[in-house]
């Protein structure tokens, strides 16, 4: 398939429901044959916000309005199959959710890199730019799954973050799925974001 940068650059919405039909299909057809599970951790719909960022091919672009529409017809194509229109077909995840646009960076002798990194996003940019995708992947794509991110957003980690979690997802956009942790994100709270006095808590 075409980088999802490229591909969000078509502006089609069929294309970007196909694609995730094909690989609905595919992951099925694996799941089924004994050679993989049926959850995707894709798409990836954080904004191309920074030119520096390794990951933005793998996004559809720096826009909110298309980065949704791009979420929403990726995963109803992945999730749902006309030949079985109540099971999942595969399980998509809208990631990393949210205000992720940093891997690693050094300016001016400062390192930065994604697991320490907090974001500092004033209210109105953070609802209507950053969280913009993901609404639209909860409430019109009905996505199964939301990953939390490494960062921390203005002092609290994603993956820590109540109103993030709860309030928002949960009860504003009537999330159900699972929420999953991008790989070491929650022991990061405690260890690298010194959110928590302890491990556990």
């Amino acid at each position: 398939f075409a980088f999802p940068i490229t591909t969000g650059m078509s502006f089609n919405r069929t294309l970007w429901r196909v694609t995730g039909a094909a690989i609905g299909t595919e992951a099925r057809a694996l799941m089924a044959a004994g050679k993989a599970c049926s959850t995707f951790w894709a798409p990836v719909i954080n904004l191309a916000r920074d030119a520096r960022w390794g990951r933005n091919l793998e996004t559809p672009g720096e826009d909110p309005t298309l980065s949704g529409e791009y979420a929403v017809a990726v995963v109803t194509g992945c999730q749902e199959s006309p030949d079985d229109p109540t099971h999942l077909q595969a399980s998509a995840c809208c990631k990393h959710y949210v205000a992720n646009s940093m891997d690693s960076s050094t300016v001016a002798g400062a390192h930065w890199d994604r697991n320490h990194f907090d974001a500092s996003v004033s209210a109105r940019d953070l609802v209507d730019s950053y969280m913009a995708p993901f609404q639209a992947c909860v409430e019109r794509g009905h996505v199964s799954s939301l990953m939390c991110s490494y960062n921390a957003i203005n002092g609290v980690p994603a993956c820590a973050d109540g109103w993030l979690l709860d309030e928002v997802a949960r009860g504003e956009w009537r999330f159900d799925g699972y929420i999953t942790s991008d790989c070491g994100a929650v022991s990061d709270v405690y260890n690298n974001h010194h959110f928590t006095a302890t491990p556990e808590e």
